[in-house]
């Protein structure tokens, strides 16, 4: 499975990226970052319009993808290390099964207002975006598992460098 998702991604890069994987992998954390931005404006009008389990639902999703995008940024910006980017998959992992669930969540009140006679749009949009954001989050921390072994090799390359340079003299680094 490795090897194949290895080179399905690898056709992406191609395709999309010119070839490169961290271009691959930034523009599909840019994309997860704007549909977040979309789902906190939803989930204000949620937050509005609707009961407290709806709107509790609604605002903490925020709350965590706002939490998931100031972390995953400064890891995919700063830190390179197997540690961090082992933990930013798996709380990628982590969020998409929460949206999955939440996009379950809303059709159950989409079903509820439906059957008492109410509007049924904004459930149903905010279910739509939920598996958007489920899918964009588990495809995203599949390319990145996939290529998480060229992300690391430049920083721990770069680390053996300065370790190298660090135990020379002055005079065997001219």
């Amino acid at each position: 499975m490795g090897a194949s998702l290895s080179s399905y991604t690898a056709m992406l890069a191609d395709s999309l990226c010119g070839g490169s994987s961290r271009r691959l992998i930034a523009g599909w954390w840019y994309s997860i970052l704007s549909l977040t931005g979309i789902l906190a404006l939803m989930s204000c009008a949620v937050m509005s319009t609707r009961g407290l389990s709806e709107a509790f639902t609604s605002i903490w999703s925020a709350l965590m993808l706002l939490a998931l995008s100031i972390g995953g940024t400064m890891i995919m910006r700063k830190f390179h290390n197997s540690m961090a980017v082992g933990f930013f998959m798996g709380g990628v992992v982590a969020m998409s099964q929460m949206f999955f669930f939440l996009m379950l969540i809303y059709l159950g009140y989409r079903k509820d207002q439906k059957n008492d006679g109410l509007p049924v749009f904004t459930e149903t949009m905010m279910a739509f975006l939920c598996l958007s954001q489920s899918v964009l989050l588990g495809t995203f921390a599949a390319i990145l598992g996939a290529h998480r072994s060229e992300i690391l090799e430049k920083q721990e390359e770069n680390a053996s460098r300065m370790a190298e340079d660090t135990y020379q003299t002055p005079y065997e680094r001219s």
